[in-house]
């Protein structure tokens, strides 16, 4: 039908056949958003992900070789999430960073809808909800075991400053980056991407944890 699209999705272990991505490619689609969320299989499956790092993996390999951008969004301090647990989603990245064409990380927020919120005392999560605030979207937290909201904020700052910047975009609306893909492909990938001058950059994080 010589159409373009995009969409959200996550790493699914049905999407592991590399015919299902060439029947995509074909069918034009040409940039995702994956929830990756993290590179750590213990909060994978805390998160109730229904996914491993070797099913993302694979994905990103599968997306790469058939030329459709993958974003993969991810976030740290899951409620029970360690720093070293959060570190290992930046090894992760790290070890495929030759795959992984640009990354979008953020910290937990515990959204008023969510299972988390829901069934904070499974997650072992205490949101602080002022009754007042009938209309809010998001609640602050503690938490019992693991990084808090303040520590996993610690450990996105470290991420921010440190991770290869050739996963930053000059570009950062969504519908503009499958616009470019669309058009140009991964083949003009670097025009895109950000990149600090090399002389002098710092060490990166993942070269100090691994």
């Amino acid at each position: 039908m010589n159409i373009a699209w995009t969409t959200h999705m996550r790493y699914e272990k049905s999407l592991l056949d590399e015919p299902v991505w060439e029947d995509a490619k074909q069918s034009g689609l040409k940039y995702l958003h994956v929830g990756y969320e993290s590179g750590n299989e213990r909060v994978l499956k805390l998160m109730d992900k229904a996914t491993t790092t070797e099913v993302i993996t694979r994905s990103l390999q599968l997306s790469a070789k058939a030329g459709i951008w993958n974003h993969a969004m991810g976030f740290f301090g899951f409620p029970g999430e360690t720093r070293e647990e959060a570190l290992d989603s930046i090894q992760f990245l790290a070890k495929n960073k030759d795959i992984v064409h640009s990354v979008g990380f953020g910290t937990f927020d515990l959204s008023r809808h969510t299972p988390v919120a829901k069934n904070p005392e499974k997650w072992g999560v205490t949101p602080y909800i002022n009754p007042e605030w009938d209309l809010a979207l998001d609640y602050y937290y503690t938490v019992r075991d693991g990084l808090s909201i303040e520590e996993a904020e610690r450990v996105f700052e470290e991420f921010e400053r440190n991770h290869p910047s050739n996963w930053d975009l000059r570009i950062f609306i969504r519908e503009y980056i499958f616009l470019y893909v669309a058009k140009f492909g991964l083949g003009k990938l670097p025009a895109l991407q950000f990149n600090a001058a090399k002389a002098g950059a710092p060490p990166s994080l993942e070269a100090k944890v691994c």
